[in-house]
């Protein structure tokens, strides 16, 4: 069987496994790490970190992600914000 006939038949059947680990593991390892940092920590230091982590994540970064966004759509991708000065 050649590389073309082997692609053929399997090829889309390795690649959806190969997505299929890529997307399972961003699931698994972040929540891998929450367990460890649970069993690190104790219960409730260990949710306390987590939901610090989460607030910063949704407020502080949010915030700073979408600045930077807009600094560059002006700076970068807007052709008439230098008529507008």
């Amino acid at each position: 069987m050649d590389l073309d006939l082997f692609m053929e038949k399997y090829g889309f059947k390795i690649l959806l496994g190969i997505m299929a680990l890529v997307i399972l593991g961003l699931f698994v390892v972040p929540l891998l790490g929450m367990v460890e940092l649970i069993k690190r920590f104790g219960l409730e230091i260990g949710l306390f970190m987590i939901i610090i982590a989460a607030l910063y994540g949704f407020i502080v970064w949010r915030r700073t992600s979408e600045a930077y966004a807009e600094a560059h759509g002006k700076y970068f991708y807007d052709d008439k914000w230098y008529k507008r000065k």
